[in-house]
């Protein structure tokens, strides 16, 4: 719906793994551009911030022109730094005070059209946000290294743990090795364990290869999946017992995992059998809308 005053709006998608951003003005889209993460712990400072000026440059915003909300929703807000890094450089480009950050999980909801519910994301990491009568809660989102349980970087750890213990067993790799060894480069399982803690803070190097680990028929792939998608039954049942409503909340499911077709059904279907009253979604549109979404909000309350 248009805005009768004009305003001009920015909305970013911060990810682990993926950048997008929005530029509506009157409530029409007017520009939008996507690129790798922006996301400090994710990216790195170069990276990152590489990324976030490719970013903004690509909707050819013009600096004669104040924008009047900004709102990002990013990944790894938590890590020092990275809240800060963001405000430093979106703040000059909007009014005082109508710069928005958000963990890129609270853009779920909006995004499809709701005010309350649980948002549950799975893509590099895993983390759950519900929202019912002015109370907001998470569960998980604590990283790769302490969490994160289903998302991508986590079935990955899981399939080499899953190859490390045959090793030692004496057993063959199988199809889960041969396909990791080829996509890694790696030469054998030994040269694989010495890559992980070569390259142990950039999750979304891991992370990527997670669709080759669901896609093998190798039997560990079937097990880690269920275990995945019960890992998002989990979150999503932890934040709708923190908020305990007295009616069934919606759970919106997002992230990246998703678009693998098998993990997806198994997802909702395990969320659908711990939770069998709330109504379940997978998120159709982008996760940048809801950015859009709760800028109107602060342009409206302000």
């Amino acid at each position: 719906m248009a805005e009768p005053d004009g305003s001009r709006l920015l909305g970013l998608d911060i990810g682990a793994s993926r950048s997008r951003a929005r530029l509506c003005t009157g409530g029409q889209i007017t520009a939008e551009s996507q690129g790798p993460s922006a996301s400090l712990p994710a990216a790195g400072w170069d990276q990152a911030e590489a990324a976030l000026t490719g970013l903004l440059n690509d909707l050819k915003l013009d600096p004669a022109q104040q924008l009047d909300a900004i709102c990002v929703g990013s990944a790894g807000l938590s890590v020092p730094g990275a809240r800060e890094f963001l405000h430093g450089r979106l703040a000059p480009l909007t009014r005082p005070g109508a710069l928005t950050i958000v963990t890129d999980v609270r853009l779920v909801l909006p995004a499809a059209g709701l005010t309350e519910g649980v948002a549950v994301i799975c893509g590099t990491g895993s983390v759950a946000v519900g929202c019912h009568d002015g109370r907001t809660v998470q569960a998980g989102g604590w990283g790769f290294l302490l969490g994160d349980e289903g998302g991508g970087y986590w079935v990955v750890r899981e399939a080499l743990r899953v190859l490390l213990d045959r090793r030692d067993h004496e057993r063959p790799p199988g199809e889960l090795g041969d396909q990791l060894l080829a996509a890694t480069g790696a030469t054998d399982l030994a040269a694989l364990h010495r890559l992980v803690y070569q390259q142990p803070h950039r999750p979304v190097s891991w992370a990527r290869h997670a669709s080759l680990v669901l896609d093998t028929q190798d039997p560990a792939a079937a097990v880690i999946t269920t275990r995945a998608a019960d890992a998002v039954a989990a979150l999503a049942v932890a934040a709708t017992g923190e908020l305990d409503p007295p009616i069934s909340l919606p759970v919106v499911l997002a992230g990246g995992l998703l678009s693998h077709q098998a993990f997806r059904r198994a997802a909702c279907q395990a969320v659908a059998q711990a939770l069998p009253e709330a109504q379940l979604t997978v998120l159709a549109g982008e996760p940048v809308a809801g950015a859009i979404q709760l800028a109107r909000q602060a342009v409206r309350s302000s």
